[in-house]
């Protein structure tokens, strides 16, 4: 009688391997949690500059409507072709005047955000890569 032994399977312990994968996936997190931080922050960042941007110009627009209704109750006064010269010159140095500041004040912020948001990046990747050293 020939006897065929049938190899048992290995005992596999799953407490081990659950333990080892926790062990994994922490040391994975602990490495990616400095890099999620870092764009956290910068995301949150870029929202409350592009608010900032995003404001500004609506307070701008807001403002060239506001010109351009006074504008034309200002014309709708004038009282013959002299006055309405005046009236329109005026109201175009005016216009010219305010939109070059504006736009002065838009680019200013503007540069303002971008220095910031170097900032910002530059910031986080320094304390990304320090809490990745240690």
């Amino acid at each position: 009688m020939i006897m065929t032994h049938k190899p048992t399977p290995p005992v596999q312990d799953f407490g081990a391997i659950e333990a080892q994968a926790k062990a994994t996936m922490e040391s994975w997190m602990a490495m990616q949690r400095p890099m999620f931080t870092m764009m956290t922050e910068i995301n949150g960042r870029l929202i409350d500059q592009a608010f900032r941007v995003n404001k500004a110009w609506l307070g701008f627009m807001g403002r060239c409507i506001e010109h351009e209704i006074e504008a034309t109750r200002r014309l709708m006064g004038c009282r013959n072709v002299n006055d309405f010269v005046t009236t329109y010159r005026d109201v175009v140095d005016t216009a010219q005047r305010e939109v070059r500041v504006e736009v002065e004040q838009l680019s200013q912020l503007n540069r303002d955000v971008a220095g910031e948001t170097v900032a910002a990046f530059r910031e986080s990747f320094e304390e990304a890569a320090q809490e990745l050293r240690h």
